[in-house]
C-alpha cells in the first residue's frame, strides 16, 4: 500500500453495518500484469459509492472480484458478513445476493423482456412462474418501461434495454449493485434515462450500490463517497463535495482536469 492510499483509508469515515470489506486485494494477470495492487475498501449497508478514474486502473476489475467474475490472488473479500472463496456453494451464496449491470446488455436476443427478467428468478430463487412474473412487472413499472414487457431486446433502444438490464438485476432482490460503466456503450441522449433510473433507485430503495462510472453529474447528485481508482491503487476517496472541489491528491487533480 502506497503512502497516499494509507492516508485516503485512514481519512474515511467509520460506518457501521459493513456490506463489502475488501482488504488488501491484489490480482495479477498472466503473472506479469500487476491489475490490483493491494486494494481496500469497505462499503457500509445503504451507502452509494462512485469509483472513478482512468482507463485501465482497475476499477472495472476491482468490482467484479466482489461476485468472483474475476478471481484474485492476495487479500480477502467479505460480502455481508460471507468471505468470498473458491467454494462454489460460497460463490453461488453471494452471487444471490449481489446484483450486477455491465457495460453491455447481456439480454437474451430470443427472449422477451418479461422472459429475460423472470428466468434468474425462477431457475436460481425458485419461484413459481407466477410470482416471478409479478416482480418482473412491477420492476418494468419502475424503471419506466411496463409496455414493453413483451417486446425482444432487439425492438428496444439501448436505454430501454439497458433499463431491463437493471429490472432483471433487481428481480433477484439482491441487497448489493454493482454498476460497471452502465451508461459507456448508449448514446449520448439515452444516457440521462438509465442515469435517473439509477438515481431513483439509490433515493428510494436504500440498497448498498458501488457505481464504477464517469457521469460527473451522477456522482455529485448521488454518492455518498467518491473514490478515484488509478494505476491498480485507491488514490483518494472523500465525499462528493470534497473529491471535485478539494482533492487532496495530485493524481486526482490531473484526473479531474480531464474530465471537468
Amino acid at each position: 500500500m502506497t503512502q497516499y492510499q494509507a492516508e485516503s483509508l485512514s481519512d474515511a469515515p467509520v460506518r457501521d453495518e459493513p456490506m463489502i470489506i475488501a482488504s488488501h486485494v491484489e490480482k495479477w494477470y498472466d503473472n506479469n500484469f500487476h491489475v490490483l495492487r493491494g486494494v481496500s475498501l469497505d462499503v457500509s449497508r445503504g451507502e452509494v459509492v462512485v469509483i472513478m478514474g482512468p482507463s485501465g486502473s482497475g476499477k472495472s476489475t476491482f468490482i467484479r472480484t466482489f461476485n468472483a467474475l474475476e478471481p484474485y490472488q492476495k487479500g480477502q473479500i467479505v460480502i455481508d458478513g460471507i468471505e468470498l472463496s473458491h467454494d462454489l456453494k460460497n460463490i453461488e451464496s453471494i452471487r444471490k445476493e449481489v446484483g450486477m449491470v455491465f457495460q453491455q446488455f447481456n439480454l437474451f436476443p430470443h427472449l422477451t423482456v418479461l422472459q429475460n427478467i423472470t428466468l434468474a428468478p425462477i431457475w436460481v430463487r425458485r419461484w413459481p412462474k407466477v410470482k416471478a412474473e409479478e416482480v418482473a412487472l412491477q420492476l418494468l413499472e419502475r424503471v419506466g418501461i411496463l409496455e414493453q414487457a413483451n417486446k425482444y431486446p432487439g425492438q428496444l433502444s439501448g436505454g430501454q434495454q439497458q433499463r431491463v438490464a437493471i429490472a432483471r438485476a433487481l428481480a433477484m432482490q439482491p441487497k448489493i449493485m454493482l454498476f460497471d460503466e452502465p451508461t459507456s456503450a448508449l448514446d449520448p441522449e439515452m444516457v440521462r434515462e438509465v442515469l435517473d433510473v439509477m438515481k431513483t433507485l439509490a433515493r428510494d430503495s436504500g440498497m448498498t450500490m458501488v457505481c464504477v462510472t464517469h457521469e460527473v453529474g451522477f456522482a455529485r447528485e448521488v454518492a455518498d463517497r467518491v473514490v478515484l481508482m488509478a494505476d491498480g491503487l485507491l488514490v483518494e476517496q472523500a465525499t462528493p463535495e470534497a473529491f471535485f472541489n478539494d482533492p487532496k491528491e495530485e493524481r486526482s487533480r490531473q484526473f479531474l482536469s480531464q474530465i471537468l
